[in-house]
């Protein structure tokens, strides 16, 4: 049995005939003109980068000798200061990795939500078994998981690279350098015992 056929209409092919319409509707000079001022856009656009790339090379270039000039001033000071230079530094060294430990703690795996899998607190806490209250783990697990051991470990950090800086910028060069030296004499004299208690 054959399937009737509907029949077509004119109004079947309007949106054909619409679109072909529309095409034909459109004006070649504005398309032109169009053209025109994209292309006048991105030129001024393309002026004002290279503009903003020369006064930024002109800036660095006047930048340099200041910036050279304070660099060589800054390792004058760190040479004629050594002591003073190292126990500044690692006073900042004390407070960036105290405002990293966060970051820290979950590179270890100590996350918010507990120990992540397959890292290396979750190996800790399989060794362990069960974990205790005031344990180092439960400390960490809880810093991790923003407790009041996250403040301890906060406030030790910075009240000690505070006192590392201030200490560095107070106490003078011959007082550093003399206690450097009576620890390096102590060190050494421990030492020396040690050997000639096993009789090296």
């Amino acid at each position: 049995m054959a399937l009737p056929v509907q029949a077509s209409t004119p109004s079947d092919h309007s949106y054909t005939f619409n679109g072909a319409e529309n095409l034909r509707l459109i004006n070649p000079a504005d398309l032109t003109n169009n053209m025109a001022g994209l292309g006048a856009a991105l030129s001024t656009l393309s002026y004002a980068s290279i503009r903003s790339a020369i006064k930024l090379q002109d800036l660095a270039s006047r930048l340099k000798p200041a910036l050279l000039k304070r660099l060589k001033d800054i390792s004058t000071w760190v040479r004629a200061h050594p002591y003073r230079a190292f126990g500044i530094f690692g006073g900042i060294t004390i407070l960036g990795l105290t405002f990293a430990i966060p970051a820290i703690l979950e590179i270890v795996g100590f996350g918010a939500l507990g120990p992540v899998a397959g890292s290396i607190a979750t190996g800790w806490h399989s060794s362990l078994g069960l974990v205790a209250a005031g344990t180092p783990f439960a400390f960490l697990q809880s810093a991790a998981m923003g407790g009041a051991a996250m403040g301890v470990m906060t406030g030790i950090g910075v009240l000690g690279g505070a006192v590392t800086i201030a200490a560095a910028l107070t106490l003078k060069e011959g007082t550093v350098g003399g206690l450097v030296s009576s620890c390096k004499g102590a060190v050494g004299g421990a030492v020396k015992k040690f050997k000639s208690f096993f009789g090296k």
